[in-house]
């Protein structure tokens, strides 16, 4: 019979719980699940390599993951364009 150990912090952060293989099962669905909860979905995209190279150099000097710092500047850009897309349509609304 295998030795129980006990469930402590300790132990939990050292990996003596929570590690074995035997007790290990994938999960599919706590991805999708995250990924709803957070109104998110995954896409493939090819980028040139130096430009991967330049965004986690940037990333790294921000604190942060490469694919965070995507999220960043796609929201950036999008926020823009849409003020750009809604400045220009009211403009063009307004003319006689």
């Amino acid at each position: 019979m295998a030795k129980k150990i006990q469930s402590t912090d300790k132990n939990w952060d050292s990996g003596a719980l929570g590690q074995s293989e035997e007790h290990a099962v994938p999960s599919s669905s706590t991805e999708h699940k995250l990924n709803e909860a957070m109104a998110m979905q995954s896409i493939s995209i090819r980028l040139d390599k130096s430009l991967i190279e330049d965004l986690k150099l940037i990333a790294d000097i921000n604190g942060l993951g490469y694919q965070p710092l995507i999220r960043r500047v796609l929201h950036r850009f999008t926020n823009s364009e849409m003020k750009k897309l809604v400045t220009e349509n009211a403009f063009v609304k307004e003319a006689p």
